[in-house]
C-alpha cells in the first residue's frame, strides 16, 4: 500500500508573507506604469511646461518613488517576519562600502545644500563578513535620514572603524549629521516597527519601517545598531558588522545571542493603505 506524505502545515507567518508578495505585486505593477508614463511625459515636454506645471509633475514623479520604496520596504519586513530573508554573505571592504553609499546620495545632498563626506576612517581596515547588498541599503537609509533631518549648510559624516569593548572582533559603522536631534527618551523606540522621533513625524511621512529594517537587517548579519545624540546638536547612528576570522589575530566570539523578531504585518497593510488613499 502506498503512503502518502502530508505537507506541513503553512505557519501565520508564512500565511502573511505570501499575502504581502500577493500585494506588493499587485501594487508594483499598476505603479511601475504610471512611473514610466511620468517619466516620458517629463522627458518630452520639458521644455514646454510652466515653472508651476513642472512642479506639479515633479512632485508626481517623487510621490511614485516613494511609494515604490514604500512597497519594497513591506516586501523586505514580510520576510523577515517569515524568516525568509536569506543574507548572501561574502567578504567584503568596509572603506568600498561607505565609498559606494556616499557616491549614491551625493547629488541629492548638494541639492539640499548639505555637504557629505567621508570622515577620518583607519587605513588598512580588516574585511568584513556580510551582505553587500543589505549593508549599503542600511548605511543610504541612515544616511538619506541624516541629509533629510540636517538644514542647508549642514554637514553629514561616514566613516568606520575598528570595535572596541563590546563590540570587539566588528567594524564600526558610523552617520554623524549636524540636524536636529533626538529626544534621549525616543533613541530605543525610533528602531521598533512604525515608531518615530516627535521631530521625525513632524517633518517625515514615512511608515516607520525604515530603522526597523535596518535594525533587522544588521542584526541577521551578526552586528547591533544604535543611536547616540543630543536635541539641537545633530545625531550619530552605529552598526557593527562582523569581521572576518582570517583578519582576527585572535579568534573572537561576536555577539553570541540571537535576535529575535516581532511585528504585526496587518499593521504594515493598513498604514500603506492610508498613504496609497492620501495620494488618489
Amino acid at each position: 500500500m502506498e503512503t502518502q506524505t502530508l505537507p506541513a502545515p503553512v505557519t501565520e507567518a508564512e500565511k502573511e508573507q505570501k499575502l504581502a508578495s500577493y500585494m506588493t505585486h499587485e501594487l508594483r505593477a499598476p505603479l511601475t506604469s504610471v512611473r514610466s508614463a511620468l517619466g516620458l511625459l517629463e522627458e518630452q515636454l520639458a521644455t514646454r511646461l510652466q515653472p508651476d506645471e513642472q512642479q506639479v509633475l515633479t512632485l508626481a514623479m517623487k510621490n511614485a518613488d516613494r511609494l515604490a520604496g514604500l512597497i519594497n520596504d513591506i516586501l523586505d519586513f514580510s520576510k523577515i517576519q517569515a524568516g525568509k530573508m536569506s543574507m548572501q554573505l561574502e567578504t567584503l571592504d568596509p572603506l568600498a562600502l561607505l565609498q559606494e553609499a556616499v557616491d549614491s546620495l551625493q547629488a541629492w545632498a548638494l541639492a539640499r545644500g548639505v555637504r557629505l563626506v567621508r570622515g577620518p576612517s583607519a587605513g588598512g581596515l580588516p574585511r568584513v563578513r556580510g551582505d553587500a547588498r543589505r549593508i549599503t541599503q542600511v548605511l543610504t537609509n541612515l544616511l538619506s535620514n541624516a541629509i533629510k533631518f540636517t538644514p542647508a549648510g549642514g554637514r553629514v559624516e561616514v566613516s568606520a572603524r575598528m570595535g572596541r569593548a563590546e563590540h570587539t572582533g566588528t567594524i564600526v559603522f558610523s552617520v554623524k549629521d549636524t540636524g536636529c536631534g533626538i529626544p534621549q527618551q525616543d533613541l530605543e523606540k525610533i528602531f521598533r516597527c512604525f515608531e518615530q522621533s516627535a521631530e521625525g513625524r513632524k517633518t517625515s511621512n514615512g511608515t516607520g519601517l525604515g530603522l526597523t529594517l535596518a535594525k533587522s537587517m544588521v542584526e541577521l548579519q551578526g552586528g547591533r545598531i544604535w543611536a547616540e545624540s543630543w536635541k539641537g546638536l545633530g545625531s550619530t547612528f552605529h552598526f557593527t558588522i562582523p569581521i572576518v576570522s582570517e583578519d582576527l589575530a585572535v579568534p573572537v566570539e561576536v555577539y553570541p545571542r540571537s535576535p529575535e523578531y516581532h511585528g504585526l504585518l496587518v499593521d504594515v497593510f493598513r498604514r500603506l493603505n492610508a498613504v496609497v488613499a492620501a495620494f488618489f
